[in-house]
């Protein structure tokens, strides 16, 4: 098995800045390959500026920052700061979130396809050196920093269109709720994009965001990724997801649930073969020996997406550190 990596979910009230400090120390300490946040009513590129401060070796980053929060031109300056304060320990991960978390912002999301196709240019032209904003900064007398090595982009685009670009244009995919048997669609649609634009497949990591339940109690862990996976479920990009690859009851069962706002029935709908396939559950040895699969099915390695046990966080990313360890 592959080293594999961390994502933190940083809209749970329990992780806190001293909290994820501490478990990007301890992910650090125990060997994972990267640390990484996401961007629930937070900033991503801020967080992974403090994280990248106060670690040295690990590496951190976004899954995803949202494009529609950042302007490019700022969020390429910003990733060059990060890169000079933590050299090529940079992982840039990009996505167009969800309408309904848009909305909360105030920003209307058309286009997305386009949008995220027009962005990934205009950072790769500032690491570049060659966007038309920094001439005209410099003109300003602003001092502009210069990429002294690649920035990798990462793209969590889970629709069959967004799969291919991330073939065409990013260093590797990052898609979430895919279980081995379902990472098939992505390992085809990369491959597709790449070859599109005249690149090798190999070129292009396929990094899946793997929900990651470590608990002895086999009950309450199936308890807490119902819940999960619930969550996600009401989401139109991952409902879909669910429905193409087999579960169409349960994502239909989901929404029911959502739109008559009974959460447990939400719950409820997750199935046992849908946690089998999209979730690691159990004790460690189990987590270890579910998480090979995804490597077998085309993933370079996977990020470990700690889900709360019964609420729980903490508990819930400090035995995934523990039983991940290198």
């Amino acid at each position: 098995m592959q080293t594999p990596g961390m994502l933190l979910f940083t809209g749970s009230a329990s992780v806190t800045l001293g909290r994820a400090t501490e478990y990007a120390k301890m992910a650090e300490e125990r060997g994972f390959r990267n640390f990484l946040v996401t961007e629930a009513a937070s900033d991503a590129l801020a967080l992974t500026q403090h994280l990248a401060s106060v670690t040295s070796r690990i590496q951190v980053g976004t899954a995803i920052f949202n494009i529609f929060l950042h302007p490019p031109l700022q969020a390429a300056l910003h990733a060059l700061t990060i890169d000079e304060i933590a050299p090529g320990r940079l992982f840039l991960g990009l996505g167009t979130s969800h309408a309904a978390l848009n909305q909360a912002y105030g920003l209307p999301m058309d286009k997305p396809l386009t949008a995220m196709r027009s962005y990934i240019g205009e950072l790769q032209n500032v690491f570049h050196g060659d966007h038309p904003g920094l001439s005209q900064l410099g003109a300003a007398g602003l001092s502009i920093p210069k990429a002294e090595r690649k920035i990798p982009i990462y793209l969590a685009g889970v629709s069959p269109k967004s799969i291919q670009m991330t073939g065409e244009l990013a260093d590797g995919s990052i898609p979430a709720q895919y279980g081995p048997t379902m990472l098939k669609e992505i390992v085809e649609g990369v491959a597709a994009g790449a070859e599109k634009a005249g690149r090798s497949p190999r070129d292009v990591e396929i990094v899946p965001i793997v929900h990651c339940c470590v608990c002895e109690d086999r009950g309450l862990a199936l308890r807490s990724v119902q819940q999960q996976l619930a969550f996600y479920g009401q989401m139109p990009f991952y409902n879909r997801i669910f429905a193409r690859h087999g579960f169409e009851r349960e994502a239909a069962q989901i929404i029911d649930a959502a739109l008559k706002g009974d959460q447990a029935g939400a719950a409820d709908a997750v199935s046992e073969r849908m946690i089998a396939e999209c979730a690691l559950v159990g004790t460690p040895q189990e987590c270890r020996d579910q998480a090979e699969a995804f490597e077998k099915a085309g993933a370079t390695y996977s990020i470990l997406y700690p889900m709360a046990i019964d609420g729980d966080m903490n508990r819930s990313v400090r035995a995934t550190l523990d039983a991940f360890a290198q």
